[in-house]
């Protein structure tokens, strides 16, 4: 075990509701431009709900050069089901591999690892199955049916679908895919499981596990998620995420998948690879109070950042440039605000704050390695994003928001994340020269 090892970033794949790619994304980051549309659902012609989301357009996994015979078997063990979240995970791993000049030969074992993570892939599309199915049979008008019959029945049409639901088979799908037999990875930590992946990930490299791991991620968000959120009173109804202001209203979902090549840095030097940043490390902590709401008063979110600070070496003066959770909830908000503030001061003029969810929506599973992908990418431009939405920053939060586009070379950059049931999470990365 070599905990000196160094580990880079090499490699970006994003698919968002505002670009597909590395440099559309960037592209579209720039013009400061979210897609937000209604999405309506609607069984049998009846309209159930509606609800603003950002939405990816015009996706298609045939065009990624993905092995056509490794997607059919896919589709065969699905029984031609389409699962959406599972194609995003799989062309945001091939945009990453491209982007970081790795090799893809789906019939040569791959040269790394995966860390895959995502709230529960299946989970959704096994319900609608065993709901349709159940209603066909009620509708059908099946009174001579005994429970038994019905169950056996459900079972034989639903199987493989329940089987699915196991998290494991994400993982094995995807590394059935691209080829996978090294080390790799399942873990969900809700919204702040892309900073425990890129952990994870680093500790793999550093335990001589793998000299290179693909972390990824994806969300396709649906009806049943939007009818929880909007029942907790946090999903805003005019679509617009407005984080840290006097008018948040809740948030928005976001569509997307995204990879990052996380590498052993003199691995990533030898084969002349892009070098986005070096991850210094992270801190990470479960407040294990609620599900839905952060323990206000509690330093479990402030041990996290600390935490980073004592793992990385980085010292928090050092910090240009910090991207919170920002979900536009009046109480989160106010809690990251509470830590944010006891460590930096208020109103600090550094760190500079951006949030990004305005431009891409919430994206639940997948926002945190997202938003990471976000940072990396002003490192390697130069550039700080603003904050949309934020004209009307709440004073009693005590953060101010970059609200100006600016060109600056920045050194030193963190991500945190207060997830769902109280995993809080604080990643550190640093300019390669």
């Amino acid at each position: 075990m070599n905990n000196k090892k160094r580990i880079a970033i090499t490699g970006i794949g994003p698919i968002t509701s505002i670009g597909i790619g590395r440099e559309s994304f960037w592209k579209k980051l720039i013009q400061g431009k979210a897609n937000v549309k209604s999405e309506e659902v609607c069984l049998d012609d009846e309209l159930w709900d509606k609800f603003y989301l950002h939405k990816v357009d015009d996706f298609d996994i045939s065009g990624f050069g993905i092995d056509k015979g490794k997607l059919d078997w896919i589709r065969d063990w699905k029984d031609g089901d389409e699962v959406r979240d599972l194609s995003y995970l799989i062309a945001s791993v091939k945009l990453a591999i491209d982007d970081s000049k790795l090799e893809y030969d789906p019939h040569k074992c791959a040269d790394y690892g995966l860390v895959v993570t995502h709230e529960n892939m299946s989970l959704i599309p096994f319900l609608t199955k065993v709901s349709d199915r159940a209603f066909r049979m009620l509708k059908d008008d099946q009174q001579n049916i005994t429970k038994k019959e019905f169950h056996e029945k459900l079972y034989k049409d639903c199987l493989k679908s329940g089987y699915d639901v196991q998290t494991f088979m994400t993982l094995f799908h995807l590394a059935k895919v691209f080829n996978v037999r090294q080390h790799s990875l399942f873990i969900c930590n809700a919204c702040a499981s892309g900073l425990y992946a890129i952990e994870t990930a680093s500790e793999m490299i550093k335990n001589g596990h793998n000299s290179t791991v693909i972390v990824t991620a994806s969300d396709c968000p649906d009806i049943y998620k939007y009818i929880w959120f909007r029942d907790l009173g946090i999903y805003s109804k005019d679509g617009i995420i407005k984080p840290f202001s006097k008018e948040s209203n809740g948030l928005t979902f976001g569509d997307a998948g995204i990879a990052l090549v996380v590498e052993e840095l003199e691995h990533a030097r030898k084969r002349n690879a892009p070098i986005y940043a070096e991850y210094m490390g992270g801190g990470f902590s479960l407040e294990g109070w609620q599900v839905t709401v952060p323990q206000v008063g509690s330093d479990s979110y402030h041990n996290a950042i600390i935490k980073a600070f004592e793992v990385s070496g980085v010292n928090r003066n050092n910090i240009e440039l910090l991207c919170p959770h920002g979900v536009g909830s009046h109480i989160i908000d106010y809690y990251e605000s509470k830590a944010i503030t006891a460590i930096f001061g208020k109103n600090p003029k550094s760190p500079l704050i951006t949030t990004f969810k305005p431009y891409v929506g919430h994206t639940l599973g997948a926002s945190a390695l997202l938003e990471a992908a976000i940072l990396l990418l002003s490192l390697k431009n130069e550039m700080i994003l603003p904050t949309l939405n934020s004209d009307n920053t709440n004073p009693a939060y005590g953060i101010s928001l970059v609200k100006e586009m600016a060109k600056k070379k920045l050194n030193t950059v963190m991500k945190i994340c207060a997830a769902f049931a109280g995993y809080n999470a604080a990643s550190i990365f640093r300019r390669v020269e």
